[in-house]
């Protein structure tokens, strides 16, 4: 526990000492500047995308940019010789990005309650952006696994959201028959959008209910498959060795 401790503030200090806290501090304060100019029913529409946005892409290009900049500072060449396990190092990715995904919650959840008195179902938005950052934090470690540096990083965060993002867009544009757009709940992010909006509109519980299931065990089968499996590789690749 001492060591996942200092892993999470070790990976705070690391957002705010490459200026990617700022940064993201940056964005929420755009996206308050926005809130101040819609009304209600506007912004029960546009806060789930901000959650959205900030608990996927962000998400992905945090962790992604983290894992970047421990190559150039050798820090996983440091781990190596420390007792920290690999659960703990992957589990402080986690854990850092859901707090900072959550601080987004609070940060506009503040601001558009103080300035339009606009609030939503807590107890449904909070799980569910906990839940969406696991599983795109775990994607974004997958997708820097591959990556050489941070463009072919981009390049991979960029198929990622052609790949997931696009079809789900084309089914809300009716570009896609509804009998195969039924399907698209089963990519990450339209399962991902659909519970988070649940804290919005009213959806129905078994959409609700498959989404969480799903998110949960794609989480599961991503860390015990896919993520901590290739940990071992990635880093003898990083250490040279």
């Amino acid at each position: 526990m001492t060591n996942l401790t200092t892993l999470i503030r070790g990976e705070f200090s690391r957002l705010n000492k490459y200026g990617l806290f700022k940064a993201n501090l940056v964005i929420l304060l755009v996206w308050i500047f926005l809130v101040w100019f819609m009304e209600s029913e506007a912004l029960l529409r546009f806060i789930p995308l901000i959650f959205l946005m900030d608990s996927v892409m962000m998400t992905i290009l945090l962790v992604g940019a983290t894992l970047f900049y421990e190559k150039k500072e050798h820090t996983i060449n440091s781990l190596m010789v420390t007792p920290v396990t690999e659960n703990e190092y992957l589990m402080s990715k986690i854990i850092t990005n859901v707090l900072n995904s959550l601080l987004t919650v609070f940060i506009i959840s503040l601001a558009v309650y103080l300035l339009k008195g606009v609030t939503y179902k807590y107890w449904l938005v909070i799980p569910a952006v906990t839940l969406v950052s696991v599983v795109h934090t775990l994607i974004g470690i997958r997708l820097s696994y591959s990556a050489k540096d941070f463009t072919s990083l981009l390049i991979n965060y960029m198929a990622y959201v052609f790949i997931f993002f696009l079809p789900s867009l084309f089914a809300q544009l009716n570009l896609v028959d509804q009998a195969v757009a039924r399907f698209f709940i089963l990519l990450p992010p339209e399962a991902s959008g659909l519970l988070i909006t649940s804290g919005f509109t009213v959806t129905e519980p078994w959409k609700i209910v498959f989404s969480s299931l799903y998110l949960a065990l794609l989480s599961i089968l991503l860390f015990r498959f896919v993520v901590k499996p290739q940990f071992i590789a990635y880093v003898m690749k990083e250490t040279g060795v």
